[in-house]
């Protein structure tokens, strides 16, 4: 009881009381709001040298599998408070103002509370709320703290340094620490390719792009990000982020031959085939790795128990309850004991199955039809965002920080019809950066089109 008070007097202490107060001292001061962005982008590593965790967690589960294992407040999480009280202050008029977007995440976010009515722990589902609501302050803080194209510019440069961070951490854990399968700070190494291949299509998109301040960083930090997904060894995560390079190669090739962009292709096509022949053994020997049959069968039997679960319970067996109603007593353990007793495998009734890898099921599963469709509309919401900016931006480079944002996202939304990551702290936090970017995007977009009409009347 003591270490929980504790905790919550420091979160309490952090995050309502020196975020606000160090938001106050930033209002007008550019220079303080760009290091707080900055540090509040990088930190979403969660990690400096391993894997870490930058924040505090009240009435802790550590024990629990679900996705969420009790009221977490992340330091970062502070940070984007203190620049929206600094843009509030500076600003309140265009700070009310609701962004481009964000209802429909909070739409999601409360549709799929819903399922509390049928959570056996409603405790659960107000960890799982508290951590998407409480998340989408980084969307907001990077709403408003995008105000020109230079801003923009400068958010490219900060995510480059943090990949290029990244690279060399799992370039560390690879050859001198002789990891296999490398996770960086991540907490495994699904995340973590995911995570690059999220922003690195940015990267690659602004690199072959218009020339803009930072493009050079970006092609850079490309590299860094297929190096980190390389050495990641996840077959899903080499195969789309080779997907999402072709897209974004042929759509800038398609728009438009230039000598700039044949040569940065070049030259990244070199860096990659080097790469690739000194590591086509190791990546080879992955893609022919048989070992993983049982963890295929699994994948498909907790899939079952998800279309059990939902057509038992069309409105959800409870957000982030699907760790407790996969386990004894509750009736849909059985597809597991079942098909570890065809395997000839021992039953443990106290071991705690796991969670089904599709993010698809588990919303399914958990939030029932109507948390399913809700994030259906949040994502497809976005992209249509994503591609009315591609078309809309024309020549400028902000298309193409479209285009990778589009990009990115969608093979993200693809591998989790696979792997849940963007349950994963690290991947929602950087989803939600990119979502507030698209957010600023599109509000651009409407104000030129808007000006555009007046001054036609």
């Amino acid at each position: 009881m003591l270490t929980e008070f504790i905790k919550f007097v420091l979160v309490g202490s952090v995050f309502f009381g020196a975020a606000p107060v160090a938001g106050f001292l930033m209002k007008d001061r550019r220079s303080w709001q760009r290091a707080a962005f900055a540090l509040m982008c990088f930190m979403t590593l969660n990690g400096l040298l391993a894997e870490g965790n930058w924040g505090k967690t009240l009435a802790s589960i550590e024990w629990y599998r679900g996705h969420t294992k009790g009221f977490h407040f992340y330091f970062n999480h502070a940070l984007a408070i203190a620049l929206l009280v600094a843009a509030w202050r500076e600003n309140p008029q265009r700070f009310l103002r609701p962004p481009p977007g964000l209802l429909a995440y909070w739409i999601y976010c409360a549709v799929s509370m819903v399922s509390i009515v049928t959570a056996p722990n409603p405790w659960y589902v107000l960890m799982a709320a508290q951590k998407m609501f409480f998340a989408s302050v980084l969307f907001l803080a990077v709403f408003h703290f995008l105000r020109n194209h230079d801003d923009v510019a400068f958010f490219l440069k900060v995510m480059a340094f943090t990949l290029l961070w990244e690279a060399f951490v799992v370039l560390k854990m690879k050859y001198f620490d002789g990891m296999y399968q490398v996770r960086g700070t991540f907490e495994h190494q699904n995340p973590l390719s995911m995570y690059a291949v999220m922003i690195g299509m940015v990267f690659l998109a602004v690199g072959l792009g218009p020339q803009m301040r930072g493009d050079r960083w970006c092609q850079l930090a490309f590299v860094a990000c297929a190096i980190i997904v390389q050495s990641t060894l996840s077959r899903g995560g080499m195969v789309v982020f080779a997907l999402g390079s072709i897209v974004v190669v042929a759509l800038c090739v398609v728009e438009k031959v230039t000598r700039r962009r044949l040569l940065v292709i070049s030259v990244m096509a070199l860096v990659g085939a080097i790469g690739l022949l000194l590591t086509a053994d190791t990546i080879s020997a992955r893609f022919n790795d048989h070992g993983n049959q049982a963890s295929g069968e699994l994948r498909d039997v907790l899939n079952e128990a998800s279309r059990q679960m939902v057509r038992d319970h069309p409105l959800g067996v409870g957000w982030n309850n699907f760790g407790l109603t996969i386990n004894h007593p509750y009736p849909y353990a059985n597809v597991v004991y079942d098909w570890l007793e065809e395997r000839n495998m021992p039953v443990d009734y106290e071991a705690p199955n796991a969670l089904v890898e599709s993010h698809y099921y588990l919303l399914l599963a958990e939030n029932g039809y109507p948390g399913w469709a809700a994030y259906l509309t949040l994502i497809s919401c976005f992209l249509w965002k994503n591609l009315r900016a591609a078309i809309a931006y024309g020549s400028s480079p902000l298309r193409w920080v479209s285009v990778g944002i589009g990009t990115g996202c969608a093979l993200n939304y693809l591998q989790s019809m696979l792997e849940r990551v963007l349950t994963q702290p690290r991947n929602l936090m950087l989803w939600l950066i990119l979502l507030g970017l698209t957010s600023r995007l599109d509000a651009w977009r409407r104000e030129s089109a808007e000006n555009s009409k007046s001054r036609t009347q």
